[in-house]
């Protein structure tokens, strides 16, 4: 499963949709898990296929992620079969391995009708307090505005805040959801609850961490939307990050005036096209960004190409497409710059048909007399049969960090590094160890010009971490 389909799941495991519920296409299709029939037969509301399954499976199975069959039903909005499995004794409160219930899912995807009847089987009224916030937090991630009012008016109390302390108003605003803002306020959302951000300085005025991760700029920039992908200019004067809104990816941006940092605005966004994965070129003229956009930008989505756009005086260009020396007929993905301005990125163009999905490699390619060389890909010490990408290289190509899927990992993806050796070639990649690798997935590294913070993505938010471990490791390996 590429990074595109995994960065899809993870985003979406974030704002609580199951994540292989939707789209279908793109996370069932080809997916170990819509291989496990019972589900799929669920979810297709195949009533006949369901109960002969039902004769030699317990109706209370869980698939891998600690979904139910009721879990299913309700995310592919099949009311029968909810029905089905509720008469035939199915458990309605079961969390998954994300604390998700079908209630959640019922708010997720909006399905009112199934909403109403799963809350009609709840025993008492203390999901309210239990589950309130997170149900309201998703119904706003999704813009549902239908949701909003129907967990008001089941008493959700729309002035309690979620974990990051953040009510619903203040959400609403954040994400520019006038609608939904203006409907709080009618039913009595407390304006004095909203916090707000208006960072300084240098890093945004964030505290500078130390060996240990941090979040970046809470509920600033690493908010309750899903965040990648970001890099600041040389000067500190800007930062480009990419979100995924509801699976399309955006850029956005903020810039430092008068030491004061501006709210993120839209910089890159299409109707169609996902835009991500943003990075200054080594003159900062343009903006490096990854999208299945195609060439003519009205066609269907294609593979991932590497694009960018140029500055004008106040204003970008269109997108640009690089060019066949770095894009190919497969997917590129993440870009990164050596001072020198060769570029490092990953691509599954020369993968063996059967392993198109999921081998990786990282490539390099010189910029010679304005435009890149053939790419070439880095030897064994870096590339292997498993993932590699989302590479990240030092400004003077001394190390190299990215994210790999490999069966030392701590989780389903980490984070590794391998150093340039004095003969000039890399050094066997090396875990980055559990300072900063999870259970979770981490990915989209990027290291500050000034050589200071290493920035990266874990649980769809934006963290930053002291060089200092890179140090560490150096001295360890």
């Amino acid at each position: 499963m590429n990074t595109v389909v995994l960065r899809a799941m993870a985003n979406i495991l974030k704002s609580g949709i199951p994540g292989f519920f939707v789209p279908l296409s793109l996370l069932l299709m080809g997916s170990p898990l819509f291989s496990q029939s019972i589900y799929r037969t669920a979810c297709n509301g195949n009533l006949s296929r369901l109960d002969s399954l039902l004769q030699t499976t317990s109706i209370n199975t869980l698939d891998n992620r600690g979904r139910t069959l009721l879990h299913w039903a309700v995310a592919c909005n099949q009311e029968k079969v909810l029905h089905v499995l509720m008469k035939q004794g199915i458990k309605t409160g079961v969390e998954d391995k994300e604390g998700m219930t079908p209630l959640h899912v019922a708010v997720q995807f909006a399905r009112k009708n199934l909403f109403d009847t799963l809350v009609r089987l709840q025993k008492d009224s203390s999901w309210i307090v239990r589950y309130g916030p997170a149900m309201m937090e998703k119904a706003l991630l999704r813009k549902k505005l239908p949701m909003v009012q129907k967990l008001t008016e089941n008493g959700v109390d729309i002035n309690q805040t979620n974990d990051r302390g953040s009510v619903p108003l203040e959400i609403a605003q954040r994400m520019g959801l006038d609608t939904i803002a203006d409907f709080l306020l009618r039913m009595g959302a407390d304006e004095s609850k909203v916090r707000h951000f208006q960072p300084k300085g240098r890093y945004m005025g964030q505290e500078k961490p130390g060996m240990e991760p941090q979040l970046f700029a809470p509920n600033f920039i690493s908010t309750e939307e899903s965040e990648f992908g970001s890099v600041f200019s040389k000067d500190n004067q800007e930062f480009f990050y990419a979100v995924d809104v509801n699976g399309k990816a955006e850029i956005r941006y903020s810039k430092r005036i008068d030491d004061q940092w501006t709210p993120p605005k839209i910089l890159l966004s299409h109707e169609r096209y996902g835009y991500n994965d943003p990075f200054l070129s080594p003159d900062e003229k343009r903006l490096y960004f990854i999208s299945k956009r195609a060439i003519d930008g009205v066609s269907d989505p294609k593979d991932v190409d590497i694009w960018f756009v140029e500055r004008k005086e106040k204003t970008w260009s269109e997108p640009i497409h690089v060019g066949t020396n770095i894009n190919s007929d497969g997917n590129e993905y993440y870009i990164s710059f050596t001072d020198s301005g060769t570029m490092y990125f990953s691509s599954n163009t020369r993968a063996a048909a059967e392993r198109k999905e999921s081998d990786y490699d990282i490539y390099s390619s010189k910029f010679v007399n304005g435009r890149f060389q053939k790419a070439i890909a880095l030897g064994p010490t870096v590339n292997t049969k498993n993932y590699e990408a989302d590479v990240c290289v030092a400004p003077d190509e001394s190390y190299i960090i990215f994210c790999s899927e490999r069966p030392d990992g701590f989780g389903r993806g980490d984070l590794y590094i391998s150093f340039k050796n004095a003969e000039g070639t890399w050094s066997q990649s090396i875990n980055m160890g559990g300072a900063i690798n999870t259970k979770h997935y981490e990915y989209c590294p990027f290291i500050t010009q000034d050589g200071n913070y290493l920035f990266f993505t874990s649980q769809q938010d934006i963290y930053w971490v002291s060089t200092q471990i890179i140090d560490k490791i150096r001295k360890t390996k």
